[in-house]
């Protein structure tokens, strides 16, 4: 009996212990025939019976998934497999030996009759409270394999870091000290997996089931540049106990090595810092072949022995004892050295490939001048050419609006042309400009779910929304994440729309004074009064966008720019780079020595901040409050260019009359003719000035810091000169 009960302990059934029922069994029992057993000796037999039977089924889990290593992988696509659970069945085999290492001391003590009572008798009590501890952990072992069982895509690779997780939260002692086991193998899988991505730049996950994947076209956007092809994140392999920013990091790492080792696979923008290799706007370019031979970058060997010792260490410190669970201390750990080595790579990218005078400052330059409008005459041409390109749509639509907007779901033909030809515009708007030829990676963005979160972007085209983008391509991708790129694109809108507004304004003031038909119908003296109280009407409106655009670019651009230059710059004039004659190369500014690469992307980011706060984009109250007031305006323009246009707008240039009296005056500005349109400006006009009002409250109680970064009191200073909003 001790021998079968020994043999059914190692999963070996025979003629005492059945599987019971036994056309599926669930676990191994003395038959119910089975003479002289008292039932509690019979409930005892059993419960050990059934201990053989859990662990029979654990070690054939095992079995199955090591077998699997031999077989093609179409063959176990919907069984457990990988790296990651190879790593767990090895560590529950390490616990399986326990268990048979205690059953081999438990026959060594029987035939050496260590325990006997008498007799020859071993009480099954003592083998029963030999074989507690097993009693608890292996169903509970048995229960979590058999998850992993129904469900292996839901739990592979990566994702069985949440699945131990979870199952840690228990009573079982035994089985949480098994769960941390496991965590640490899993843990030491990942950090193989990280050593070859970030010391080596190869990607090796056979499996799929690394959190870093190699870019795929399907379900991602084609504007992908080449950087950005190579490997992105999948997210949903993302463990829960890492972040996604040390996610980001160590895609950051890996895929900064695995470029430079690829440098011969991607776009000729991936070369070397050559005289214009790297422009975002170079006119011309050396063959890539040749440059690809002569500035081949190596990474340096010391770089990657100190990287490989810090990944190195994380597998240390896997194996001594801690008081801390390790989805707590092992994220700690891995964010620590992950830090060290992006800022070691990131450094070495920053001296290799934004240096010189096509580096980091010729796109920083580039974005001021096209972002933030500095190239005043490129954004007016861009603003004319869309105005056109507008009225050319109202005409083909037979002049009604309604009929000329863009159907909700255009065809995808009808969108490729329209983006076609609105870049064609920026390319148009820039000849005979200083932006000519200095456009490239600059694009428009049409599509609604793209320019959504832009709320300035429908004031330009009215009917269509609109924003300018760049294509984040190596290296400048280093440097600028796309938060930055929106940031960007939310300062054109806004400024493009302010500058629109302003030309839209002095347009209006040609059009009406200098459209000249006969008096018709209305009589001079009407026609003087409400001549006037337009003319009043775009006056304020225009004083106020003057005010705003002269602030925004004078007093928060240019100042927070300025600032940038000079906190990254080791010239003697870090503002205007001088040339000491015609045949010498520019003095461009280089980054100081003491400065880092997150030094100057933090000093990036706090022009970016302050910048958006300079110009109240990150109050929503006040830029629906901004919005508002520049679609009035807007609005008063199109108005009146419809009604000059509609001949109710009749002006004569005006004549020398004779000397009036003080009360004939008085009288003539207040006598008001009945005019159809009237109205509509009185009631643009009302709007303007609730918004105006509202827009002075909303900056006037900002927090201090705020006011600080754009210059507030000076701009409510200027709009408040004669006391009007604070009368």
């Amino acid at each position: 009996m001790l021998h079968e009960l020994l043999f059914v302990l190692l999963g070996y059934p025979g003629n005492v212990f059945v599987p019971s029922p036994p056309n599926a069994s669930t676990t191994f029992a003395i038959p119910h025939n089975f003479p002289l057993l008292h039932p509690t000796e019979r409930e005892c037999l059993n419960r050990l019976g059934q201990l053989g039977w859990t662990y029979l089924q654990i070690n054939q889990f095992i079995s199955s998934v090591k077998d699997l290593k031999l077989l093609a992988a179409t063959h176990y696509a919907n069984q457990p497999h990988g790296a990651y659970i190879q790593a767990l069945v090895t560590c529950i085999e390490l616990t399986l030996n326990d268990y048979r290492s205690d059953i081999l001391d438990m026959e060594q003590r029987i035939l050496n009759k260590h325990d006997d009572a008498g007799s020859d008798i071993i009480p099954l009590a003592l083998i029963t409270a030999n074989l507690s501890r097993w009693e608890l952990l292996l169903p509970a072992l048995y229960k979590f394999i058999r998850m992993l069982q129904q469900n292996p895509a839901k739990y592979h690779g990566c994702r069985l870091f949440d699945l131990l997780m979870d199952q840690s939260r228990t009573g079982v002692l035994e089985f949480r000290a098994e769960i941390e086991k496991m965590m640490t193998q899993l843990h030491n899988v990942l950090y193989r997996q990280l050593t070859a991505w970030m010391v080596y730049g190869q990607w090796v996950d056979p499996d799929n089931e690394f959190f870093i994947v190699p870019y795929s076209a399907e379900g991602r956007p084609s504007t992908a540049t080449a950087w950005n092809r190579l490997y992105v994140i999948d997210y949903d392999r993302i463990p829960s106990h890492l972040s996604h920013a040390l996610v980001e990091s160590i895609l950051f790492v890996g895929k900064a090595i695995a470029t430079v080792n690829e440098m011969d696979k991607l776009p000729m923008s991936v070369s070397r810092h050559d005289d214009d290799s790297l422009l975002p706007f170079a006119s011309s370019r050396r063959s890539f072949q040749h440059l690809q031979q002569l500035h081949k970058i190596r990474i340096p060997l010391d770089m990657k022995k100190k990287h490989l010792q810090l990944l190195l260490s994380l597998h240390s410190s896997s194996s001594t004892q801690h008081a801390s669970a390790p989805w707590i201390r092992y994220p700690q750990q891995l964010q620590a050295i992950v830090s060290q080595v992006r800022k070691s790579t990131a450094e070495w990218l920053f001296t290799q490939v934004l240096i010189g005078d096509h580096g980091l400052h010729r796109y920083l330059e580039s974005f001021r001048h096209v972002f933030l409008l500095k190239y005043g005459d490129l954004a007016s041409n861009f603003i004319d050419e869309c105005a056109l390109w507008r009225r050319k749509s109202l005409q083909k639509g037979g002049g009604d609006k309604a009929a000329a907007k863009p159907p909700s779901n255009p065809s995808k033909t009808a969108i490729i042309f329209r983006y076609q030809e609105l870049n064609a515009l920026l390319g148009k708007a820039s000849i005979g400009t200083d932006a000519e030829d200095q456009l490239q990676g600059f694009k428009v963005l049409l599509q609604e779910d793209q320019t959504r979160q832009y709320p300035f972007a429908d004031l330009l085209l009215v009917d269509l929304r609109m924003v300018l983008t760049f294509d984040l391509e190596w290296p400048i991708d280093l440097f600028l994440s796309k938060s930055d790129l929106k940031n960007y694109s939310h300062l054109w809108s806004f400024l493009t729309s302010l500058k629109n507004t302003q030309m839209a304004l002095n347009n209006l003031y040609k059009l009406l004074r200098y459209h000249q038909e006969d008096a018709g119908a209305i009589s001079k003296t009407g026609n003087e009064y409400y001549e006037r109280f337009v003319w009043r009407t775009r006056a304020s409106m225009l004083f106020w966008v003057d005010t705003m655009w002269n602030h925004v670019q004078s007093q928060v651009i240019d100042v927070h720019y300025q600032q940038l230059i000079s906190s990254t710059n080791t010239s003697a004039d870090p503002a205007t780079p001088t040339s000491s004659s015609s045949t010498t190369k520019k003095k461009t500014w280089q980054p100081k020595a003491k400065l880092d690469f997150e030094e100057i992307q933090a000093a990036h980011q706090h022009f970016l901040h302050n910048t958006m706060r300079g110009c109240l984009l990150v109050s929503n109250d006040c830029v629906a409050t901004m919005h508002h007031i520049l679609k009035t305006c807007l609005l008063f323009c199109d108005l009146m260019e419809r009604i000059s246009q509609d001949g109710q707008w009749r002006t004569n240039k005006r004549r020398k009359t004779a000397a009036k009296t003080a009360a004939e005056i008085v009288n003539q500005w207040t006598k008001s003719t009945t005019v159809s349109w009237m109205e509509d400006v009185v009631s643009l006009q009302d709007k303007f000035n609730e918004y105006t009002d509202k827009f002075f409250v909303l900056t006037s109680s900002l927090q201090p810091d705020i006011k600080a970064s754009g210059q507030l009191d000076v701009l409510l200073m200027q709009l408040d000169y004669n006391k009007w909003f604070s009368k």
